[in-house]
Order: C-alpha cells, then sequence, then structure tokens
C-alpha cells in the first residue's frame, strides 16, 4: 500500500478520457436528483413566494465555486488529492482526502435512502427498503466497475432519456395563479440566508469534479461546460419552483412532502392514468448516474491515497450503500440525513473551497 501516490498527479490514459463537452452532462446529471421532487417545500418555509430569489442566488453561488475549483486545478493540475498533498503535506492530507471520498459516499446514501422513501409513499408502501438499496448499488457497482468512460456515456443517455419530464411543468402552470409569486422581496436577509443554505443540497453533485478533473482531455475547456451544466441545473430548478409555488398556496406546500408528485397527478394523457409512477420510474435512470458518480469520486479518494484500485473498492463501497439505508428507517431521520448531508456540502463549497483557492494564490506567488 503506498501512502504517498496522491504526492503526484494522476496519470491517465488518454483512451481513458472524455471530451471536454461531456463534461456538461456529468454536472446536470449529479446536480439533478430526486431533491428536486421536493426542494420547493423547504426553501419555502423561510421565503415562501420569494423561492425562486433563492434558487437564482444560489445558482450563481454555485458558479462562484465552480470557478474557484477551475482556478485551483488549471493552477496546480491534478486532482483534489493531489492539491491536498501539495497544501497540507503527507499526514495532513491523507485525513482531509478521506473526509472529502467519505462525503461522496454520504451524498449517495441520501440520493437513494430518499428516492426509496418516495417509491415507498408512492407507489410500494410495504416495499422493503433493501430490495431497491440492493438493486441500485448492484446497478451502480457494474457501471463503476466498467470505468469513468461509461459513467459519462450513463450521464449523457441519462440527461436524453429524462429532459422530456420538464415540460411536464406546463400543467401546473396552466393551472397555476401568478398572484401566487407576490408580493416581492416580502421577506428578511435572515430568512433568505436560512434558505440559500437548504438550497445547497439540491445543487450538491458539482464538486465531483474535484475527482474526475484529471479524467478531461483539455480541462482547462471544460470550465465553460461546467457552468453550462450547472446553468442548466439552475434553469430547470427555477421551473420547478415556479411551477409549484403558481399550483399550491404556501400553508398547501408545507403540508407536502413530495410537491412535484402531487403536480404530476393532474398530468393528464388519454394513455396514462397516474402519470406520477412514470414520472418516478424514469428517476430511477436520473439516481442512477447520481450514485455512480458518488460511489466512483469516493473509491477514487481510495485510489489516490492508499493506493486501492477502483474495480477492488467499489465492492466495500457499494456494500456500505447497500445498508446504510436500512439504518434511516422513519421520515424524521430521512430529514436528518439531508439536512446533515447539506450542512456539509455548505461549508464544502463556501469555507473549504474559498479555503483552497486564497491557499492556491499564495501558492502561485510561491512558487514564482
Amino acid at each position: 500500500m503506498n501512502l504517498n501516490k496522491s504526492k503526484f498527479p494522476p496519470q491517465v490514459h488518454e483512451n481513458a478520457k472524455i471530451a471536454p463537452e461531456l463534461v456538461f452532462f456529468l454536472v446536470i446529471g449529479a446536480q439533478v436528483g430526486v431533491g428536486i421532487l421536493g426542494f420547493v417545500r423547504y426553501i419555502a418555509k423561510f421565503v415562501n413566494q420569494d423561492s425562486w430569489l433563492v434558487v437564482i442566488v444560489g445558482g450563481l453561488g454555485i458558479h462562484l465555486v465552480i470557478w474557484m475549483m477551475f482556478s485551483i486545478l488549471n493552477k496546480h493540475g491534478g486532482d483534489i488529492f493531489n492539491i491536498h498533498h501539495q497544501f497540507f503535506g503527507k499526514w495532513l492530507s491523507i485525513p482531509l482526502s478521506m473526509m472529502l471520498s467519505l462525503y461522496y459516499l454520504a451524498t449517495a446514501v441520501v440520493v437513494l435512502r430518499t428516492f426509496i422513501e418516495a417509491v415507498q409513499n408512492w407507489m410500494f408502501p410495504g416495499l422493503p427498503t433493501w430490495t431497491l438499496s440492493l438493486i441500485f448499488a448492484g446497478l451502480a457497482y457494474y457501471i463503476v466497475s466498467k470505468g469513468f468512460r461509461v459513467i459519462t456515456g450513463i450521464a449523457f443517455f441519462s440527461f436524453v432519456l429524462t429532459v422530456w419530464i420538464l415540460f411536464t411543468h406546463y400543467f401546473p402552470i396552466k393551472h397555476g395563479h401568478v398572484i401566487n409569486l407576490m408580493p416581492f422581496l416580502d421577506h428578511g436577509l435572515g430568512d433568505f440566508y436560512q434558505a440559500f443554505k437548504v438550497m445547497v443540497l439540491s445543487f450538491i453533485g458539482f464538486e465531483y469534479l474535484l475527482a474526475y478533473y484529471p479524467h478531461i482531455q483539455d480541462p482547462k475547456k471544460a470550465q465553460k461546460w461546467a457552468h453550462f451544466g450547472s446553468a442548466s441545473t439552475t434553469v430547470i430548478y427555477l421551473i420547478t419552483t415556479i411551477s409549484t409555488l403558481m399550483y399550491f398556496s404556501p400553508k398547501q406546500l408545507q403540508g407536502l412532502t413530495w410537491p412535484t408528485l402531487q403536480e404530476w397527478k393532474i398530468v393528464t394523457f388519454p394513455f396514462i392514468e397516474r402519470f406520477e409512477y412514470i414520472g418516478i420510474s424514469f428517476f430511477g435512470i436520473v439516481i442512477l448516474i447520481n450514485l455512480a458518480l458518488a460511489l466512483w469520486a469516493s473509491c477514487r479518494g481510495l485510489n489516490r491515497v492508499f493506493d486501492i484500485k477502483i474495480r477492488i473498492s467499489v465492492f466495500p463501497v457499494s456494500l456500505i450503500l447497500l445498508l446504510a439505508p436500512a439504518f434511516f428507517t422513519t421520515r424524521f431521520q430521512v430529514d436528518e440525513l439531508n439536512n446533515y448531508t447539506g450542512k456539509m456540502g455548505y461549508y464544502l463549497f463556501y469555507a473549504y473551497i474559498p479555503l483552497l483557492f486564497i491557499i492556491s494564490i499564495f501558492k502561485k506567488g510561491a512558487n514564482k
């Protein structure tokens, strides 16, 4: 076992790299997940009809973080694990990299457990948690074991196969009321800040870029595609937020766990009676790429720090993903899991990455 591997930038064969344009699908594929089914309720708890403003500000904040990430990686090369070694030395970089790997795994657990809860509440109330855990953990294991290019391909097809769901917001907007978006700017800065912190959970996923940066051909050209992917996510969230606010009153919204699923109940086609079943099923494709990217990033950390090959580490990591959801059995526990993971994401985005950015500036000057 080589604890010094992260000292050197990773060597990735050209055949294992992806085109910069494909980063768009990786970013949007990782960000848009099961959270879109219910995130509006959480931010509306603080700012009600002003929630759409929080989505815009949250999206702009993510663009700032992406810019800082690329600034760090472009200047110093390698991945986040190599950056840790450059900035903090061998022994401090190991726990920092392991904490990041655990965070990546935690995001996978959050996504899987939340999706399972949606399926149990709306489709199969008596379905044991372990059954869906086994299916999705097994599929994620298979995808990750096939390599990063396969994960990228799944991200592309996930986008192509599910982007049409966005147009279902036509129905709640059609039956909604614009007056529900008024009055404008009716809340204080404290309320906006609390809603902003909650919104972070829905943008989680773009930070996997810190791990797969070396797998991009000419990664400097990928920055605009990462921004484009995150901007597209913001637009999707903005449309979702506006349609939800227009369709539900503030009192109704706070009584719902899955407002997007409630909206789908009014989506009608001559050949489909319960569209929400179709929507949840297609979201399984979205969840799969969330899980695959998170697992790969977590295993990448083990590979870079302990020199454990991904095809070896992916099995025990997938086993944790399989078993962990069973420990969260109530709505309160699932909510707390989401809250804690959202807080971790918040401090990673707006404290740790800015810290690395500041260190990067001084490191650049010192090298000169």
